[in-house]
């Protein structure tokens, strides 16, 4: 089968369970999802009839899905180009992870308030499921709990305005790290969420307020590293071949 008919039934199959989610949303939720997968990259451009046609819809609805991304800040639409997949300049990402730290830090901190036994299972078993896929090595697994992982926490906190706001900042993100998807940028683990956990679990509202905000700082700091070498890296290629050409 191929990946066009793939996504046709997989709208079709949709639209049947979701009547009460207009078309263009539920194409706003594939091509978002294509964007967090690395599917498409960015600057990358987007053709509006191939994506109406894959997806088995009108352009209407794809061109309204496109201007809500374009409002989410994750696409860019020219008037002679058509629309891109937005390239975040590295400065704008490091300020977007400062206002997520300190997002998920109240979030942790009303979540260690909030919780319920059911919270607690559900985190844990998260984390078992993300053990797991590092024991296999398994990398988008991995990714994959450890989203999850934050997502449930931000559930937890009981504010469905904290929720939205974090679901915002965790969508442009996704434009700066998937530049580097396919780059590895260090062991797996899971020791800090680890620790999260335990503070909710406790209710300690200031320790988990606190790892949670060290723990996206820590990442950031992380990702800050592997950008510099990245850009460095292409930066001596670069070199290297108009060194050759003359």
């Amino acid at each position: 089968m191929r990946d066009s008919e793939r996504e046709q039934r997989s709208l079709n199959s949709a639209l049947k369970l979701l009547r009460n989610v207009s078309i263009s949303e539920l194409v706003y939720q594939q091509v978002h999802e294509k964007i967090l997968l690395g599917e498409l990259l960015p600057g990358e451009h987007m053709n509006e009839n191939r994506l109406a046609t894959a997806l088995g819809v009108s352009r209407p609805s794809v061109r309204e899905a496109l201007r809500q991304l374009e409002k989410d800040g994750l696409i860019e639409i020219t008037k002679n180009k058509g629309p891109f997949v937005r390239d975040m300049p590295p400065e704008e990402a490091w300020e977007l992870y400062d206002i997520r730290a300190s997002l998920e830090a109240l979030a942790a901190e009303l979540a260690a308030k909030n919780r319920t036994d059911n919270d607690l299972s559900l985190l844990a078993q998260c984390l078992k499921n993300m053990d797991g896929a590092i024991a296999r090595g398994e990398e988008p697994a991995i990714f994959d709990h450890a989203v999850n992982f934050h997502r449930l926490v931000a559930a937890m906190s009981g504010s469905q305005n904290l929720v939205d706001m974090l679901k915002s900042v965790w969508g442009r993100l996704v434009l700066f790290r998937s530049k580097f998807s396919r780059l590895h940028l260090g062991e797996p683990g899971n020791t800090e969420e680890k620790r999260i956990l335990a503070a909710i679990q406790e209710r300690d509202a200031d320790a988990a307020s606190a790892l949670m905000k060290a723990h996206i700082i820590g990442g950031k700091e992380g990702l800050m590293r592997h950008a510099q070498e990245h850009e460095a890296s292409v930066g001596r290629k670069t070199a290297a071949g108009g060194r050759k050409q003359s």
